[in-house]
């Protein structure tokens, strides 16, 4: 949903009388869509000073190819389109910030707020979860953050999904699944970031980063986050994460440097538009967007924008808060059709290959039957489909994929196998008990194990309602109050309760056999 109303977007008018030439519009439009290219690229390409160039090589390239735009009402796809190949031109002519040269000739171009990042913890006076989100993406490798700027700026609301695939050349289901994936990895960064940052630190991760540069890496989030996976102490200190789209719901644009939107201006329209800018900030005209308006009366005032961006940040975080902390969603309690009893009682086996990638199988549906059926009460394990040799645990409170064997110790095993019993919230449903009493339940959409505390919401968000799985003989389990999201693994291990896709990895990843308990 976007930020602004749909009256107020950019003028499709505007791009016509661009497109034939306008020179008034033409600076209208730049002035409109210049915010929305300046934070793509600087997210995608993390504040380099190689920003500057690609925007405006970006915004030369959308003008000159403007008459040749026979969909006006297209424009903003065609805009982040264009966007989207500079940036990836920019990685193909050698990633010029990476190659080695002399400290001092770059020493004039070294920016001390060149880094992205760091630009929109200062400039939104970002703090908290939202300052940790943006510094987890330090750890995304390049192509990860170029589909990170597009998706945050859907979650600002300033791009819909359909621009979104449509810019990057992808069907929307494709689309979904690069985000998806790329969502899995900045919340994994999330927790990494925690870790590092922990006060006093985990004496076990003190030792990892003993040969750690210190700078945020695709390879270091890995390592480290098969660390905090492991880590009772650092997957607890994460626990109370917000997922990244209560976050940045609502978050404000970074605001374009006054001197960025001149040269962009002087460099399509002549010095006199650039002089226009310096002295007058970034304004629009009349019928510009909310967006451009706002972050061109304040781009000249730092304290301004802090001052604004600390009340967006407020008044988003209220309304995230008023949307979620409920947890009073309407139920749609519903049992899948009975899976075979033969198949709870597949014996668990070693870890073997297999394929990350099986057919989706239909999944039917019946009527819900009065109480939770017999078999599949009792003590059970959960093995993945796509993990054979990884089980449904827990490490602290909260709730992971592990390796269980033969040869597991006695806690292992234990922590692996649950007691299925009657929904909490409903009997036809079902509730995960672990050996200590507590149950498997989502908090924050976090999988986690909690001691019944006799709330409703806490019934229903202890409550699993199972639906076929992936393979023949797996099942799915269904969150009880929040229908459409399901108990899944992501690519770091860690269990969450994610909205469903239609995909086979998603499918796989959100399917288990029911085993025989490991104790």
């Amino acid at each position: 949903m976007r930020s602004r109303d749909t009256q107020e977007r950019p003028d499709i008018a505007v791009v016509i009388a661009a497109r034939a030439g306008d020179r008034q519009a033409s600076e209208q439009l730049i002035r409109d869509c210049l915010p929305l290219v300046y934070n793509i690229v600087g997210r995608a390409l993390d504040g380099h000073s190689d920003v500057d160039d690609v925007v405006q090589e970006t915004m030369m390239r959308v003008l000159d190819g403007l008459p040749g735009l026979e969909q006006p009402d297209r424009f903003r796809s065609w805009l982040v389109a264009i966007t989207v190949r500079q940036i990836r031109e920019r990685w193909r002519r050698g990633r010029s910030w990476l190659t080695a040269e002399p400290l001092e000739e770059n020493a004039h171009e070294t920016d001390p707020q060149g880094d992205f990042s760091d630009l929109a913890i200062l400039r939104l006076a970002l703090s908290g979860q939202r300052r940790e989100a943006v510094e987890a993406t330090r750890w995304l490798e390049d192509e990860e953050r170029e589909v990170l700027a597009l998706w945050w700026m859907e979650s600002a609301g300033e791009l819909t999904r359909g621009e979104l695939s449509a810019a990057c050349g992808l069907t929307p289901q494709h689309a979904a699944v690069r985000i998806q994936r790329v969502k899995e990895r900045l919340e994994t960064a999330r927790t990494v970031v925690r870790a590092v940052t922990a006060s006093p630190r985990c004496p076990d991760l003190a030792a990892v980063l003993v040969s750690w540069d210190g700078q945020p890496s695709g390879l270091w989030r890995k390592r480290l986050a098969r660390h905090v996976r492991d880590c009772p102490q650092c997957l607890l200190s994460s626990s109370d994460l917000i997922p990244a789209e209560g976050l940045l719901a609502g978050l404000a644009l970074v605001p374009v440097p006054v001197g960025l939107a001149g040269l962009v201006l002087a460099g399509a329209l002549g010095a006199d538009s650039a002089g226009a800018t310096v002295g007058a900030g970034t304004r629009t005209a009349s019928g510009a967007s909310r967006t451009a308006r706002t972050i061109g009366r304040m781009a000249a005032k730092p304290a301004a924008t802090a001052a604004a961006g600390a009340l967006t940040l407020a008044a988003a975080s209220v309304a995230w808060y008023t949307a979620t902390a409920s947890h009073e969603p309407a139920p749609r309690p519903a049992v899948a059709a009975p899976l075979s009893p033969a198949a709870s009682s597949v014996p668990p086996s070693p870890r073997t290959s297999a394929s990350r990638t099986p057919t989706p199988t239909s999944m039917p549906t019946a009527a819900p039957a009065t109480r939770a059926e017999a078999w599949f009460s009792g003590r059970r394990a959960l093995r993945s489909v796509d993990d054979p040799g990884d089980y449904v645990s827990q490490s602290g409170r909260l709730g992971i994929l592990g390796p269980v064997g033969a040869t597991s110790s006695a806690s292992t095993r234990q922590a692996a196998t649950f007691t299925f019993v009657p929904g909490l919230a409903d009997p036809r449903c079902y509730s995960l008990r672990d050996a200590t009493g507590r149950y498997l339940r989502h908090y924050a959409f976090r999988i986690r194990l909690d001691t019944d505390d006799g709330s409703a919401i806490f019934q229903k968000d202890a409550t699993f309602c199972p639906r076929s799985g992936s393979t023949a003989g797996s099942v799915s389990l269904e969150s009880y109050n929040y229908p459409g999201r399901y108990l899944r693994h992501r690519d770091d291990l860690q269990l969450w309760l994610d909205p469903s896709e239609n995909t086979a990895a998603y499918l796989a990843s959100r399917s288990f056999v029911l085993v025989a308990p490991w104790t």
